[in-house]
């Protein structure tokens, strides 16, 4: 359902009173982020990708380093995976570079010259980049206005427009009131940035800064729309429920006693798809002397258990047995060479400082560093 006539003139007259208000206070006040300082839409969309789930903190210790790495669109759309996944190593949801990787593709176009999308519609035809996400780059890119309604532009709508969230027709109302804010708008990209910044250090989810908002006058709800955890339910007993905890997968990972160790690729569809392990499978656990009977050490032996790594997920808790392994008796190192996986990658401690890693296997082989593990080049 659309809104009246007179619910977008309130609308608009609503953000004609506080515009002003709120891009002053975004000259006055905003934070000096590197993304700021450009213009330009593969600078603009590297950080609204990255900016997906993960705090601006966490960000400003990538930006700048992925975009020395590839500093245009040609550069990322040329580079192998691999190297890609590695510069974005520890930012998390890979899928979102993954994304990034084929849609710079896309754009690159495998010439000099990218063709880059000219509309909010043509940004959401590329992987991996939804309506808001569209919108914010089309609208800072080119400062022609597009809405917007990321996490914390849809929390200061609700609040500014006074939309009860749960509402029948909730989401429509919500993107209808952010485009509010284009009517007549001389600074398109600014007003869009100045709405994230609010949402982000003032109109906080649980304890909005109401006294610091530049549009406090002009808000309908001034404050009365943050939200509240809902109290956690109580048992029958009259005792809060515990604690749930997270499952827990065990696996065991193999470290050959001499030469490389063994890494293998995440395979499709899988959490963090393409990033490398350590050489293992899912297990409860091997002790001394068994015999490896899957994976691509199939056939070695467990020598000693060498330590537990644990990591936790999203989702789920995971442990890890590390154990050291030798290959069957009379198999050199040439042998084992002829049955590698062209998937496969053997690589030594330090050399696998540079390979992009899954976190427990940063961590196995950080440990194995610092314990003082051997390193035989494979």
């Amino acid at each position: 359902m659309s809104p009246s006539d007179g619910e977008s003139r309130e609308d608009q007259e609503r953000t004609r009173e506080a515009r002003p208000l709120l891009l002053r206070w975004y000259d006055r006040t905003r934070r000096d982020l590197p993304w700021r300082r450009r213009r330009d839409p593969y600078g603009i969309w590297v950080s609204e990708i990255m900016l997906q789930q993960t705090t601006v903190k966490t960000v400003l210790r990538y930006y700048d380093r992925f975009l020395d790495r590839f500093p245009t669109v040609g550069d990322l759309a040329r580079a192998d995976l691999a190297m890609v996944l590695k510069f974005w190593e520890g930012l998390g949801y890979y899928q979102r570079v993954r994304n990034l990787h084929r849609a710079a593709k896309i754009v690159a176009r495998g010439s000099d010259s990218p063709l880059w999308p000219q509309s909010v519609e043509e940004w959401q035809s590329l992987p991996g980049i939804g309506r808001s996400t569209a919108g914010a780059i089309h609208s800072i890119s080119t400062d022609r206005w597009a809405p917007i309604l990321d996490a914390n532009v849809r929390r200061v709508t609700g609040r500014f427009f006074g939309i009860p969230s749960g509402s029948k027709g909730e989401m429509r109302r919500l993107w209808e009131a952010s485009d509010a804010w284009g009517a007549d708008n001389p600074r398109p990209g600014d007003t869009n940035q100045a709405l994230m910044e609010l949402g982000a250090v003032l109109c906080l989810p649980a304890d909005p800064s109401c006294g610091q908002c530049p549009v406090f006058s002009c808000c309908a709800t001034k404050g009365c729309g943050k939200e509240s955890k809902p109290a956690p339910p109580e048992t029958t007993a009259g005792t809060l429920p515990k604690k749930v905890a997270y499952p827990l997968r065990r696996r065991v990972a193999l470290v050959p006693a001499s030469g490389a160790l063994l890494f293998e690729p995440r395979g499709e569809g899988r959490l963090l798809e393409g990033l490398l392990e350590v050489a293992g499978f899912p297990s409860e656990g091997l002790s001394p002397g068994e015999t490896v009977n899957e994976g691509g050490l199939f056939g070695w032996r467990v020598v000693r258990e060498i330590f537990f790594v644990r990591h936790v997920y999203s989702h789920f808790r995971e442990q890890v047995q590390v154990l050291e392994v030798v290959p069957p008796e009379g198999k050199g190192e040439a042998a084992r060479a002829c049955e590698r996986s062209v998937t496969e990658v053997w690589a030594s401690l330090s050399a696998a400082e540079d390979l992009a890693l899954t976190g427990v296997a940063r961590k196995i082989v950080r440990r194995l560093r610092t314990e003082g593990f051997r390193d035989i080049p494979g």
